[in-house]
Order: structure tokens, then C-alpha cells, then sequence
């Protein structure tokens, strides 16, 4: 493995602008430089369907068909602020200088690991097994990369996903699934002053009914939360219009459920007892997802560690990723750690020494 040259790729593909939304430029960059290693490159046309420029890039390597392929994902878009970053190295650490500008580590590390382990298995003759190469885009705004992918492009049934903090070792054993809820409630306007009690007031219904509402850290697997209580109108009229925009997460199933229907039923008691009309939509974003160490995924990282002599650190996440996306799609897949830090913050860095490692590990997951 070249470490420089490794180094040398993670700064340049974190110079490219690639905002989520805005990532062409970066998908012409891989997409080009996976050609360049002969490799046999498909991609997609998904961009119009979440307002992207960009595109998915599948790639193929061919290995010993004797061996269970395995799919390696990591997606090409970046939060915001991500243009003109301008990266330095500094006592064994890689930042962006500024004190507004993310590293975008997040996820060009990951990206950058696959490409040196491939160009060093093509410099140097390694046998592997089969190798898919699966690059998203629009994974920050909402995993729309992977939940419009054409699965049928992807022959895995297990898949890694580099993307998450922690060193080397941190796998992530289950991510949650989360729904979202637009509640809209409709009451009756009259004067505030001269005749309040003729009217209905959307803000005092949809108030009780957040009120009666498990939010926050409900239990050990799930979450809910307010992100929208929206109303506006002048003091004297009683206000006949409020929206609530809210959102549950579990990492069980049947308690991302459970807490929807808690969420809905106290709303619609609030709005029932005062008389308001209440209309409301739900959406599932992603599925949970749960791996054990004994499911073949973890088996290979897990021998994959130990040749690197990683410690595995398994941990449960708060927040999804395109691995919740692959989950349904029957690939068995986790998220693991690639060493970066403090993600979509002005703190984000990552050491040089776990940007080789994620090259390394990479190379070990091609291996036959």
C-alpha cells in the first residue's frame, strides 16, 4: 500500500466540491478514476428523482467465484459547509483550516480507503474474492442515493459500509429505523378579545397534544422529537391553523410503531376535545436494522480486525445510514468506523494512521 498516494487522494477528493445535491463533479472524479483501474463501472440516473446532479456509481471487481462476494459502500455527497475546503496535515492529524468548514472525511475517507486497496491489488497481482464497489450520493439529506439504487446491479448478500466515526474496530450492530409525521390542525378563528370562546384554537390543541406525547429518550431503543410547531397570525384572532412536524426512531421494529401510534393518538385526543379538525401523513424513512457477531458479515470483519490486530468495539447508533437501506434490500450489511471525528462540525478530523487503516482493512474485507 502507498501511504502517500493515499494521502495525496483523500486531500484532493476533499477539494472537490460535492455539497449534497451538488455532487457531479465528485462523481466524475471517481467514476473516472475507477475506469482508469480497469475496472467494469455502471451508474445511474437518480439525481432527478431528490433534485441532485449527481449520480450512483457502481463498480466490479472480479475475484475467486469460489468466495462470497462482498459489497463495499460509502457515499460521494458531503454536508454543508462543504465547497473550497482547504485541508492541512498537522502532528499526524488532517483538518480544514477555518473555523466554519467541515473536513468532509465524511465520507471521502471511506472513499479514499476503496480506491488505494484497489489500485494496490492491481499494482501488486492480489488474488480476491469478488469485490462490488456501490458509491451513493444524496446519503446526508436523507439516504435517497441508496433507497432509489438499482438493486439489481448488486449481486452481495453481505455489504460494509465506511461510514462512522470511531476508530477502526467500532462496528455498528444496529441502526435505527425512523418515521416522520406532518400533523396539520385546523380550528376556528374569532376575535381574541371580544369573543374567544366562539372560536377554536389550533395552537392550544396541537400545544396538549405534543404535550401528551413520549418525546425524547423514550426507552433504551427509541427516540421522538419536535422538529416544527408552526403557527403564525396575529394576537387578537385565535389562531385556525397550526403544523407540527415531528419524527420517531427505534431500533426495534415494533416499538417504532408503537411510538407512531402513541404520537397520533395524542394528537387526535387533543384535537378532539377541543373541537379541532386534525389531518396528519406519516412516512417511514428506513427500516431498523440488527446484526449479531455470529452473522457472516461480522464473521469476515471480525478475521478482517484480527489480521490488523484491531480490537472490535461493537455499538449501536442513534442515526441511519445507507446500511439501513441495504438491510432491506437483502444485503446483510453494518456501518463501521474509519477513524474520523466530530462529523459535520468545524472540529471534523481524522488521523493519517486511520486513514491507512481503513486502506488496510479494506484491502483484508478484497482478500480471498
Amino acid at each position: 500500500m502507498n501511504k502517500e498516494r493515499l494521502l495525496q487522494t483523500f486531500l484532493e477528493y476533499v477539494q472537490i466540491n460535492s455539497e449534497t445535491r451538488n455532487e457531479k463533479e465528485m462523481c466524475d472524479k471517481v467514476r473516472k478514476d475507477l475506469e482508469d483501474l480497469g475496472l467494469e463501472v455502471d451508474f445511474d440516473f437518480i439525481g432527478d428523482k431528490f433534485g441532485s446532479n449527481g449520480y450512483n456509481i457502481y463498480a466490479y471487481l472480479k475475484g475467486d467465484e469460489t468466495l462470497e462476494p462482498v459489497m463495499l459502500s460509502a457515499h460521494l455527497d458531503t454536508v454543508v459547509p462543504g465547497n473550497h475546503i482547504e485541508p492541512y496535515v498537522e502532528d499526524g492529524m488532517i483538518r480544514s483550516k477555518g473555523d466554519s468548514m467541515i473536513l468532509a472525511a465524511d465520507d471521502k475517507a471511506g472513499i479514499s480507503g476503496v480506491m488505494e486497496a484497489l489500485r494496490t491489488v492491481k499494482e501488486e497481482g492480489i488474488k480476491t474474492r469478488p469485490v462490488e464497489i456501490f458509491f451513493s450520493v444524496g446519503e446526508e439529506c436523507g439516504l435517497h442515493g441508496a433507497k432509489h439504487a438499482d438493486y439489481s446491479k448488486l449481486k452481495s448478500k453481505m455489504g460494509i459500509v465506511l461510514d462512522m466515526n470511531g476508530d477502526i474496530g467500532t462496528t455498528c450492530y444496529t441502526c435505527p429505523g425512523q418515521t416522520n409525521f406532518n400533523f396539520e390542525i385546523f380550528g376556528k378563528p374569532a376575535h381574541a378579545g371580544i369573543a374567544p370562546e366562539t372560536g377554536i384554537s389550533a395552537i392550544l390543541a396541537a400545544a396538549e397534544g405534543i404535550a401528551n406525547m413520549k418525546l425524547l429518550r423514550v426507552d433504551s431503543e427509541t427516540t421522538a422529537n419536535i422538529g416544527t410547531f408552526k403557527a403564525e397570525g396575529p394576537t387578537n384572532i385565535v389562531s385556525p391553523y397550526a403544523n407540527v412536524i415531528a419524527e420517531a426512531r427505534s431500533t426495534d421494529l415494533n416499538k417504532l410503531e408503537e411510538q407512531g401510534r402513541q404520537m397520533i393518538a395524542a394528537m387526535q385526543a387533543a384535537c378532539d376535545k377541543y373541537g379541532a379538525e386534525l389531518k396528519y401523513t406519516t412516512a417511514r424513512a428506513y427500516n431498523p436494522y440488527k446484526v449479531t457477531p455470529e452473522d457472516p458479515v461480522c464473521v469476515l470483519l471480525e478475521k478482517c480486525y484480527k489480521a490488523l490486530d484491531c480490537p472490535v468495539r461493537y455499538v449501536a447508533s442513534g442515526g441511519g445510514c445507507d446500511s439501513n437501506i441495504h438491510n432491506e434490500h437483502g444485503i446483510q450489511s453494518v456501518g463501521i468506523g474509519i477513524g474520523m471525528q466530530n462529523a459535520h462540525t468545524a472540529n471534523e478530523c481524522i488521523a493519517v494512521e486511520q486513514l491507512n487503516k481503513t486502506a488496510l482493512l479494506v484491502l483484508e474485507l478484497m482478500k480471498a
